[in-house]
């Protein structure tokens, strides 16, 4: 601009027009090559200095335009720029001040022309030697800094407010973005990475060119009991503390990646390491070893799975490798607790045709197509046959025969179990009346039922009132429960046991000495039969040590009061044995095999 200003100085050379204002060009060319040079050296000349010399050169130039120019120069608009320029870079107080004391300058010219000490020549122009002139200019600009300043001042102010609302609103968008990623990315109750941000982060170091790594899924046993139980919210700090455990194992581990992906499972990823060094760190590492998940705040251990792959040997792609985790993992339910079980080749035709045995079991479930096969107990002085145990037997075109021990677990993998147990349950039930009248009014029936089954909400109101509906005495059935349905959770299982043997339904404890604790819950829980496991009496013809020890099974539930029941007795030899003992009934081959007595 000073460049262009110092150029229409000099036009009346080109135009022969006119003087030329040599004293105004030398000042703009000069001004003109100041700030250029202050551009240049931005970097290096303080901003301070930069305003300062802008300041200066506005009144330099002003003052030039009044002593030349008088009221029809420049100086005016020169000095309403630095009017603006005070309130907007200064602060409101001292940039009123600033101001006001630049809008007197044309009042202090005015006193020089009241004293006569500057004349302007009559070609300016008669109000340049008018005193009141310069006066009401002053006023003017006075009146232009207050309007100025006051408008200025609450543009600044809506900006300032804008400004801070936006900082807040940024803020706000930015705690959202966030609350919306750990939503997005991460497990609401472990607050470990979910499913997809573990595929995303997996995926990210299979395209970077990872050799050689492994998988593990762990699964957590039993925590739709335990939900049943406790309620869904006790399920839910199990499933927190089980992911803290895991983050504290895997903090500080770059090679090891670990994540929820929902539900009851977790998902390790693991590198630079071998099949056997995992194996071992499997069976040290103990989810009930730490101060957090411990039995006692539990109520119980914490018994879980764990199934393992190795990539790329075993697969090469993410969703391959799930699904062949998830495989295997459907063989370690079926396999010890807490033993690590490899992904072979093999298991993907077991699944297969898991797969379709669960398809057809709904459909049986639902049509009631089962069949109940009835195997006889026999007091072993008389004889007689005193009870009849119930057990379910499926057959298929596709594939024959399908064993208990075959469709059971599937049944009770998925989430079929209840349907089940009420099928078989009613099933036996419209049996009763005709199993009367072939083996006598004294016969008893013992069902077999689910631990879920028997945890099932409302199990004794159900089973009650079907049988008042179906007019059959309750003291005609036995249930048979293993300790599975124990789960340390006694005084629930108390309060089961002890509403039906009011009704007159007996209980039986099954399987007796297959677990660990059967003799604690003997302690707490008032039992009616006593039925020994099959693994007890294989040997006993054979082996004092185990004859001894069938033999202190028996005296105990003789002290209990209990009537003790042996099953899976095959020869006379075991017989003789039995008959040595205080035991009372014989289950097994060597009376009857189970048969399917009604279609």
């Amino acid at each position: 601009m000073f460049v262009v200003a110092a150029g229409l100085h000099i036009v009346p050379l080109l135009t022969h027009q006119g003087e030329v204002d040599y004293l105004f060009f030398a000042v703009d060319l000069s001004f003109a090559a100041i700030l250029f040079l202050e551009f240049l050296l931005k970097n290096k000349v303080p901003l301070i200095i930069r305003v300062f010399s802008l300041i200066c050169a506005t009144i330099f130039i002003s003052v030039l335009s009044y002593m030349r120019s008088g009221l029809l120069g420049s100086a005016e608009i020169s000095l309403t720029f630095m009017i603006v320029s005070f309130f907007v870079f200064l602060p409101p107080i001292l940039s009123l001040v600033s101001s006001l004391i630049l809008s007197l300058l044309p009042a202090l010219f005015g006193g020089l022309v009241y004293f006569s000490w500057i004349r302007f020549p009559d070609s300016l122009g008669i109000r340049n030697n008018s005193p009141r002139e310069w006066v009401f200019n002053s006023v003017s600009l006075i009146l232009f800094s207050v309007l100025t300043g006051f408008l200025i001042q609450r543009l600044r102010a809506k900006l300032i407010k804008n400004i801070v609302y936006l900082k807040e609103s940024r803020s706000k968008i930015l705690k959202s973005q966030k609350h919306i990623d750990k939503l997005a990315f991460y497990d609401s109750l472990t607050h470990l990475p979910n499913r997809y941000l573990f595929e995303k982060l997996i995926q990210n170091r299979i395209n970077s060119g990872v050799s050689e790594s492994f998988l593990l899924l762990i699964n957590l046993k039993g925590l739709k009991v335990i939900n049943a139980l406790h309620g869904i919210g006790f399920g839910d700090q199990i499933l927190t503390l089980t992911g803290c455990v895991l983050k504290l194992y895997t903090d500080e581990k770059p090679d090891v990646l670990v994540a929820s992906l929902g539900g009851d499972e977790f998902i390790l990823w693991i590198e630079n390491s071998n099949k056997s060094k995992i194996e071992e760190a499997i069976i040290k590492f103990d989810l009930n070893n730490n101060e957090i998940l411990t039995p006692e705040r539990l109520g119980h251990r914490l018994q879980y799975r764990v199934s393992g792959i190795q990539f790329p040997q075993d697969a090469t792609h993410l969703d391959e490798i799930i699904r062949k985790l998830s495989i295997a993992m459907n063989v370690a339910r079926d396999g010890i607790l807490t033993k690590l079980v490899w992904f072979q080749p093999g298991m993907e035709s077991k699944i297969e045709r898991e797969q379709k045995l669960k398809n057809y079991l709904e459909k049986a479930i639902n049509g009631g197509n089962f069949k109940i096969a009835y195997q006889e107990k026999v007091d072993i002085t008389s004889k007689k046959t005193v009870g009849l145990e119930a057990l379910a037997r499926w057959s298929l075109a596709e594939f024959g025969d399908v064993t208990p021990d075959e469709f059971i677990p599937i049944i009770t993998k998925s989430e079929l179990i209840v349907p089940f147990g009420k099928c078989i349950f009613e099933k036996v039930i419209s049996h009763i009346p005709r199993l009367l009248e072939s083996y006598g009014k004294q016969i008893q029936v013992s069902i077999n039922i689910s631990p879920i089954f028997f945890l099932y909400p409302n199990f004794n109101e159900y089973i009650i009132r079907y049988l008042l509906d179906h007019n059959i005495d309750p003291k005609i059935l036995i249930f048979e429960i293993t300790e599975d349905v124990f789960l340390d959770e006694i005084e629930t299982i108390q309060q089961i046991v002890s509403e039906l043997r009011s009704k007159g339904i007996s209980v039986s404890l099954d399987d007796f000495g297959k677990g660990y604790s059967s003799l604690h819950y003997m302690q707490k829980i008032q039992f009616d039969e006593l039925k020994i496991d099959k693994s007890f009496l294989d040997d006993i013809a054979c082996s004092d040590r185990n004859f001894l020890l069938l033999e202190s099974i028996c005296h105990l539930a003789d002290s209990l009061g209990l009537k003790t029941i042996a099953e899976g007795i095959e020869n006379e030899e075991q017989l003789l044995r039995l008959k040595q003992t205080s035991c009372h009934i014989v289950q097994g081959y060597l009376y009857s095999r189970p048969q399917i007595l009604f279609d």
